[in-house]
């Protein structure tokens, strides 16, 4: 079976149903996780409104009616090395890309945004959700 290529509605659907999955997102508070956040691939952005440690639902390309606490943001090379079954070094977490990013400068890596406290608030929840992203694309979430 061929998996869904990053950033297609199939995709984003797999990757749903693998966060919605995880009985890992039912513990250590994770099922508090109620923000909503972006992911920005390259020129496409995704709302992803979270709802109890759950994706309630995806909008492609939020407008100004649509409300988020933070977002990451990167070009597709940086996304494509984040979602691989081994990450090269630096794109395998989000706080060590957005390191390379924000203190070093460095191109090809992901980039935090948004309001820090409630992003740091919910990080082990928030970095669950995007290494599932991971799983999603790896496994196609089975």
């Amino acid at each position: 079976m061929t998996e869904p290529e990053l950033g297609t509605h199939e995709w984003w659907e797999s990757y749903k149903e693998t966060v919605n999955g995880d009985p890992e997102m039912d513990v250590r508070g994770h099922d508090k996780f109620s923000e909503n956040f972006y992911v920005q691939m390259g020129d496409e952005r995704v709302l992803i409104e979270m709802d109890g440690g759950e994706i309630e639902s995806l909008v492609p390309n939020p407008t100004m009616n649509h409300q988020w606490s933070f977002g990451v943001e990167g070009d597709r090379e940086a996304w494509e090395q984040f979602v691989r079954e081994t990450p090269p070094a630096f794109n395998h977490e989000i706080i060590a890309s957005h390191y390379r990013t924000a203190v070093r400068n460095e191109d090809g890596h992901l980039e935090l945004t948004g309001d820090n406290k409630k992003l740091f608030q919910h990080l082990r929840a928030f970095q669950r959700t995007l290494d599932l992203m991971r799983v999603a694309h790896n496994d196609g979430g089975s």
